[in-house]
């Protein structure tokens, strides 16, 4: 079962869609409040490896 999904355009740019993508996951640990630690490793694929996205992220 996905985490999340998300539907751009044909004709659309998905390297733009990256951040809100990873914003709209929620991560569920069956516990109460906000985990205390966040994820360490993100596997995504080459062409989403620039440096304002690395700093969004951080």
């Amino acid at each position: 079962m996905p985490l999340s999904n998300r539907t751009t355009p044909a004709n659309g740019s998905e390297t733009d869609q990256v951040i809100p993508f990873i914003d709209s996951v929620e991560v569920k640990t069956n516990k109460r409040g906000r985990p205390r630690k966040p994820l360490k490793v993100l596997a995504v694929d080459k062409a989403y490896n620039s440096k304002n996205k690395r700093a969004v992220l951080i």
